[in-house]
């Protein structure tokens, strides 16, 4: 299938191979000619998996990029195997708090 895009630093992430998607392995140290090379492969997919810590270097060079994309992909962000948690769902929280114009209680 044409368009699916898998991005990470991890052997986990080689798997999605076999779903048809284009694995793309990532070395630990991001150069800007690699970004660039991301970059580019994530907005002529249709979806494309992330893995969260190439997805933070990437963020605001992609947050423009795909403000001006017609058809922007769909962007899954997943946690590195390592870390286990995501920051995600705090910088949603954050989103909604600022949103409704108050802080909101969060249980974690």
């Amino acid at each position: 299938m044409k368009g699916l895009v898998a991005i990470g630093t991890s052997g986990g992430i080689e798997i999605l191979n076999m779903l048809g998607f284009e694995v793309i392995m990532v070395p630990e140290t991001l150069t800007k000619d690699k970004a660039r090379d991301i970059t580019g492969r994530i907005l002529t997919s249709r979806i494309t998996i992330i893995e969260e810590e190439i997805y933070k270097a990437l963020k605001n060079d992609l947050k423009q990029l795909l403000a001006l994309s017609k058809k922007p992909p769909l962007l899954v962000v997943i946690p590195s195997p390592e870390k286990g948690e995501t920051y995600r769902l705090e910088e949603l929280y954050n989103m909604i708090s600022r949103a409704v114009g108050v802080q909101l209680k969060w249980r974690r």
